[in-house]
């Protein structure tokens, strides 16, 4: 029998005036509920999907958490948490670091160590005797040998590393001449805190005393009050330098004040920081040494593309790294580059060869808005003002667009900041929180959608009524947030257990609405005279049906606890069943709602530790007349 009125009937089998719904995929909140696929839903908040086809009611929250002021990200160092709450970063509910920006972060774990980016101050966290310490990234940096070989003038000599923004400290070594004993670095304006090393005829370098050597700051210049000996052997400089000068202090905050971070290397090696998001550079990275992760050469900056649009984050595409700006004129938005060990060097100011990371091409398509709303679920995903898109590795040869993949909630995403949103990836699910709601699309349903021609695939979404977070992440596979408030909560994990279905100790409101339904022919009467679901079984659980006709809700029927199975661990004499059947339960019940030309339904279960997973839905009606309005 061809059937007429539902669009798309993927899961339907209509006989006669019976309709049968088996496959439950996500919420259409773009859609007019009219043309909604049967199988999703105009309204289902607090809904997620079981396996895929079947949908329940998600799983609660509790507190793990209170501090004081927002909390702006959680950060993980060997799967210990730190907690970045207002200007405080704490573990274990200790404060381990009271300067942080109350700002937005990111971090990264390279060897151990945790590499953190606020907008304010760059930072490591190390594990130190059953605590996490947390220093400047200024306060240790590494110390280049910006010379190698000089002679005690300061002439001559090779230019093996470059300044470090990160320290205003340097190293430059000297062939002693046996006659010389004045010294010329490099730099004059220096400080007092110099150190001066000399090898001895065993190779060792020692420590010269303070009291053996003056210091000229002004004019840079070391003087020592007997000559220091030549070289113990010939050519290999014997006489070091470590000077420092405040006058580079100001390079610091080059990276200090950066906030967007990624991992990234040669031949796609995760060793090497990039970071961006200073507010003072805005089309500029930088990237550190692969070897030293606190070594920013002082020309390892990359101007990525003009200075009217800036850099809002990162996306790896197998071994490229895709730069994201927000918009521009010409559409040009995502800079993919590239670099191997193996042919792909550049010579710097000081005549050194270091890594390239060269522009391969272009991508056009939409901005980036938000820099905290990049993750990577099978592709790259990050939020735009259209909504959520990916970059496939195709893009790279520039031959394609971004293609969105959140149709079924772009509308819905209209109404929020999505500059403001903070995502994660969490088992098969992109997370977006807002400070409204929390969406989420869903990596393991595509659907290939006519209405987006420019994209090869939809996923399916949902969302969930939950308000202002303003951090979200996965740490194994538990999802967590945090809020505004300075609270953090996990969801629970047992879905098995219905004492986790509520949301630290409130009732989760959950429903699944029916699309529109109008029959065979859209313009008869219609009569629907009986309504079943069924549902899985829990020890305690059910549902309420509603109908929406002519703009009123009504309730039909409620289920009581005739979904329920007895189990004497868990025992509410207001819901008790004494059956122990526990396969899935099919409830049914008469209902009445006449002469209309279309009616919506509402599945709901509002109560506190109740689930509802949903199978099958039905529903008979007659239809006969034509509707007049």
């Amino acid at each position: 029998m061809s059937y007429q009125g539902f669009g798309n009937t993927s899961g339907i089998t209509v006989s006669k005036n019976i309709i049968m719904i088996d496959t439950f995929k996500g919420v259409d909140l773009t859609s007019a509920p009219s043309n909604v696929n049967i199988s999703r839903s105009p309204e289902a908040p607090n809904m997620i999907r079981d396996v895929p086809g079947k949908v329940r009611k998600r799983l609660g929250y509790h507190l793990t958490g209170t501090y004081s002021g927002t909390i702006n990200g959680v950060y993980i160092l060997n799967d210990k948490q730190l907690v970045h709450a207002g200007t405080k970063l704490y573990y274990n509910n200790t404060a381990v670091y009271s300067d942080m920006n109350d700002a937005r972060g990111r971090a990264w774990q390279i060897d151990g160590k945790l590499y953190i980016v606020d907008g304010k101050t760059f930072l490591i966290a190390e594990e130190s005797e059953n605590t996490v310490k947390v220093k400047k990234a200024t306060d240790d940096a590494f110390i280049p040998t910006i010379y190698v070989g000089k002679s005690p003038d300061g002439s001559g000599g090779s230019n093996p590393q470059a300044f470090n923004l990160l320290s205003t400290k340097w190293k430059e070594t000297f062939l002693g001449n046996g006659t010389s004993t004045d010294y010329q670095l490099s730099v004059a304006n220096i400080d007092s805190a110099v150190i001066v090393k000399q090898m001895d005829a065993k190779g060792n370098w020692n420590t010269v005393d303070t009291s053996k050597y003056t210091v000229d700051k002004t004019n840079g210049l070391i003087k020592f009050k007997t000559a220091p000996e030549k070289p113990p052997a010939a050519g290999q400089p014997n006489i070091e330098i470590q000077a420092s000068s405040a006058e580079r202090a100001e390079y610091a905050d080059t990276i200090n004040k950066c906030s967007i971070s990624i991992v990234f290397g040669q031949n796609g090696s995760m060793d090497t920081l990039f970071l961006s998001g200073n507010p003072d550079m805005p089309n500029r990275d930088f990237h550190s040494d692969y070897e030293e992760r606190t070594y920013f050469r002082d020309d390892s900056d990359s101007i990525i593309g003009n200075d009217d649009s800036e850099i809002i984050g990162y996306s790896i595409i197998n071994n490229y790294l895709a730069t994201h700006k927000n918009s521009t004129e010409d559409g040009r938005n995502i800079f993919m580059r590239y670099s191997s060990k193996d042919d792909v060097v550049e010579v710097d100011k000081y005549g050194n060869k270091v890594p390239l990371y060269r522009i391969m091409n272009t991508v056009q398509g939409e901005g980036a808005i938000g820099k905290h709303t990049f993750a990577y679920i099978n592709e790259p995903l990050f939020a735009t003002k259209r909504g959520i898109f990916a970059v496939t590795s195709a893009d790279i040869t520039g031959e394609k667009y971004t293609q969105n993949r959140s149709f079924y909630i772009n509308k819905a995403l209209e109404s929020e900041d999505l500059s403001k949103a903070y995502v994660c990836a969490w088992k098969d699910f992109y997370v977006i929180a807002t400070s409204n709601r929390v969406y989420l699309l869903d990596t393991l349903q595509k659907n290939y959608e006519k209405n987006t021609p420019y994209s090869t695939f939809q996923y399916e979404c949902y969302y969930w009524e939950i308000k202002n977070i303003s951090a979200v992440w996965s740490s194994n596979n538990i999802l967590s947030f945090g809020t505004t408030e300075g609270k953090t909560y996990s969801f629970y994990t047992d879905a098995e257990s219905v004492d986790y279905y509520n949301d630290n100790g409130k009732a989760i409101a959950a429903r699944w609405d029916i699309p529109d339904l109008d029959g065979k022919n859209f313009f008869k009467n219609k009569t629907f005279r009986y309504m079943s679901v069924k549902i899985a079984p829990a020890i305690t659980c059910g549902f309420s049906a509603y109908a929406l006709s002519r703009g009123t809700w009504t309730k039909l029927f409620n289920t009581g606890a005739r979904s329920n199975y007895f189990d004497f661990s868990y025992i509410d004499f207001g819901k008790i069943n004494f059956s122990s059947d526990t396969t899935p339960r099919t409830l049914g019940s008469k209902i009445k709602v006449k002469k209309v030309d279309r009616a919506r339904f509402s599945i709901r279960n509002e109560e506190k530790n109740e689930p509802l997973e949903i199978y099958e839905v039905a529903f008979e009606y007659t239809q006969g007349g034509n509707f007049k309005g």
